[in-house]
């Protein structure tokens, strides 16, 4: 699916699995091989995700998970109908949903899985990607033939350590 348009995503696996594997294949790095198989980080992510919805199910109602998952994806908040707080309020540049893996915003997890960490790999210094009340997060760009996410925050620690904004394809 990847390359077709973003905001129409048809989804036909019918386990929370098949749909989240779908949806983050359009809507961020799953880490599938060729093989089929998936890493453990990215297993823990989709099982974090899971856990997420049948908490919020739990507490206020019933929702499709392909729904809910899109929406958390899209939107950056698990609470599927409501924006998140202050939402007109808030500046920002890129991705809601999509953090710099050098940034506080990420959580360890994805900035392991983006950064192709082990569980036992050191994690590199994150900082606050928010200035002046503008929350930076990665943005679409290309570079040449290749579509990926780029780090839109000036002072990223990839950026002053390796004179290049962080990208992830």
């Amino acid at each position: 699916m990847r390359g077709t348009d973003k905001y129409c995503i048809t989804v036909s696996g019918t386990t929370n699995e098949e749909m989240w594997l779908e949806i983050a294949d359009v809507l961020g790095p799953t880490g599938i091989t060729a093989s089929g198989t998936t890493s453990s980080g990215i297993l823990e992510l989709m099982a974090s995700d899971i856990a997420d919805y049948n908490t919020w199910t739990s507490s206020y109602g019933l929702v499709p998970f392909d729904k809910w998952l899109i929406w958390k994806y899209r939107v950056g908040t698990d609470r599927y109908g409501n924006l998140p707080e202050n939402k007109k309020n808030v500046d920002k540049v890129g991705h809601s949903w999509c953090p710099c893996p050098y940034s506080t915003q990420s959580s360890d997890l994805r900035t392991r899985h983006l950064l192709g960490l082990g569980d036992l790999d050191p994690l590199p210094i994150k900082i606050d990607h928010t200035l002046s009340s503008t929350t930076y997060y990665m943005k679409t760009v290309s570079r040449g033939a290749r579509w990926g996410y780029e780090c839109s925050f000036p002072g990223c620690t990839h950026f002053i350590l390796n004179g290049e904004k962080y990208f992830y394809v």
